[in-house]
């Protein structure tokens, strides 16, 4: 609990904090602090907390009280919520290292790269692995400072350029992201993960011809980067290229670790090219190794209700509905499945469930879309 609590409010500080002292904050408690009278002081400062909880000058005398009782769980609980409320709060921090050293609470990886980074504030690498703590932490604007000072020390520097593209394609800011990743490319040409992260913000932006030539290449530096097969075959796919979205898909096959994707993959592009054997060969194989997975369980039963063959058509969107019960498409087509066996009752169960899955989700999933593979949510027990 310490650990953690030490650890929330560590995770606030910023580089440089300001000198300044807040202004004091005046009460009894102060007095009775002053006289010695430890539990008086406390139970004053805590009244002014029951009032409002935003006072880190209060949690400061707070902690202090603690600390001179000898409480020290409880300063460093104070003083953590004193940065909190205050994150420039530099005698606050200073207070909590001094007491996490008396109990012992071992520092983390922020706080030993903060003070590298303090010790040699020109260093671009302590800067680089410090954005990269924020961004383990979800503090990205900290991150994206820490990224852009570290090139600032060091324009040569390419994994900052890198991760300041991861950054901005987090935020779906795919333009800002490419132009990132092209400049860790100037640095070092051959560096396969920046071109295979152009490749997706190419794809995202709906640039797909340059995604293609963005794995094509990823391909020629590292020739086992098993995901840029997967990714090429699915832009590949999605230009019509169906021949070459095949062969990038099954040289996958050998390499990637998640074969139930590749297979559903696959499964679209032989749908796509109207060969349905093929095609529910695939998806089979996809649900095999993955029986969650929701799409190709859909995919089939698309291809059984087309082929008129409802009782598989019935199991497969069956299958998706006890998956997602919220997958509006399922009950859709599983109502027509339903009608044209002649089940009327059921047919227009499934239709009402759809009216209610569209209006309350509207999850209305293309059949044969790359993007509609997902896992599951857990089926109800």
């Amino acid at each position: 609990m310490v650990k953690r609590l030490l650890i929330a409010g560590i995770i606030m500080l910023l580089i440089s904090l300001p000198c300044g002292i807040a202004k004091e904050v005046t009460s009894s408690g102060d007095r009775y602090f002053d006289d010695g009278r430890l539990d008086e002081a406390i139970r004053e400062y805590e009244k002014l907390l029951g009032k409002n909880k935003k006072q880190p000058e209060i949690y400061f005398k707070l902690g202090n009280a603690y600390c001179k009782k000898g409480n020290l769980e409880k300063a460093l609980e104070a003083f953590n919520l004193a940065t909190q409320f205050k994150p420039d709060y530099a005698d606050a921090y200073q207070r909590l290292s001094e007491v996490s050293m008396q109990i012992g609470v071992p520092e983390d990886e922020l706080r030993v790269c903060l003070k590298k980074v303090q010790k040699d504030p020109n260093n671009a690498d302590s800067h680089l692995q410090l954005g990269l703590i924020y961004y383990k932490r979800n503090l990205f604007d900290e991150a994206r400072r820490e990224y852009e000072t570290a090139i600032g020390l060091d324009p040569r520097k390419a994994e900052a350029y890198f991760n300041l593209g991861v950054l901005y394609q987090d935020f779906n800011t795919h333009d800002k992201a490419a132009e990132m990743y092209k400049k860790a490319i100037e640095v070092s040409p051959n560096y396969d993960k920046a071109h295979f992260n152009l490749g997706i913000s190419y794809y995202q932006m709906g640039r797909v011809e340059e995604a293609v030539s963005a794995y094509k290449r990823v391909i020629e530096i590292n020739p086992k980067y098993a995901e840029a097969y997967v990714n090429l075959g699915i832009a590949c796919f999605v230009k019509g290229l169906y021949s070459d979205a095949l062969e990038a898909l099954k040289k996958a096959l050998s390499q990637c670790s998640n074969i139930a994707k590749i297979h559903y993959y696959l499964g679209n592009v032989y749908h796509k090219m109207h060969k349905t054997d093929e095609a529910i060969v695939e998806y089979k194989k996809a649900v095999e190794f993955n029986p969650r997975l929701v799409a190709p369980h859909f995919n089939l039963g698309v291809i059984y209700l087309k082929e008129k063959m409802v009782d598989q058509a019935i199991k497969e969107f069956t299958n998706v509905i006890v998956l997602d019960h919220d997958y509006a498409d399922a009950y859709q087509k599983r109502s027509k499945a339903y009608e044209l066996k002649g089940d009327r009752v059921n047919a227009q169960s499934d239709y009402n469930s759809y009216q209610h899955a569209k209006s309350a989700f509207a999850r209305i999933y293309k059949e044969e879309n790359v993007s509609s593979y997902y896992e599951g949510s857990s089926p109800d027990k």
